[in-house]
């Protein structure tokens, strides 16, 4: 079986892009609807650290290195391969490169969520840790639409 190199979602926030950029890429708020702290604010070249506050996740601990930000448009990050047995603090780790695209809408703004690089893992995690962060994007997207709702 082939497998998917790319994860994409897209959600409609009735939001302006300033106020989805901001919860983007401020650190404490993108933790909040991403449900994790992270340690560090988001500098692009720079390395935060995650911690899952999800329930009974507690345990999952990762790292992010910010690839790109350009503000109010684009921010990305690459990480570890999800739940897949990879160190995940390990700089030569197999990683993912995960992408947040804005662009305006009559109604406010579209968020595109793209992970790539899955094809480029070992064989033996590629299909794991797209399972895995195929249906986590799903969770992603509900979130950060119930943080807009709430708001």
């Amino acid at each position: 079986m082939e497998l998917e190199n790319s994860i994409v979602r897209s959600v409609d926030i009735t939001a302006p892009i300033s106020k989805v950029w901001d919860a983007i890429a401020d650190h404490k708020k993108f933790g909040a609807w991403f449900k994790c702290v992270v340690d560090e604010p988001f500098v692009e070249g720079g390395v935060c650290t995650c911690r899952s506050t999800y329930h009974e996740h507690e345990e999952l601990v990762w790292q992010k290195r910010i690839k790109r930000i350009q503000p109010e448009t684009y921010f990305a990050y690459v990480w570890s391969a999800g739940d897949t047995g990879a160190d995940m603090f390990d700089p030569e780790a197999p990683r993912t490169l995960v992408e947040f695209t804005l662009t305006a809408t009559d109604a406010g703004t579209r968020l595109q969520i793209h992970e790539s690089g899955f094809a480029e893992l070992p064989e033996d995690m590629a299909l794991r840790a797209f399972r895995l962060n195929n249906g986590g994007w799903d969770s992603q997207v509900n979130n950060i639409q119930a943080f807009f709702a709430d708001a």
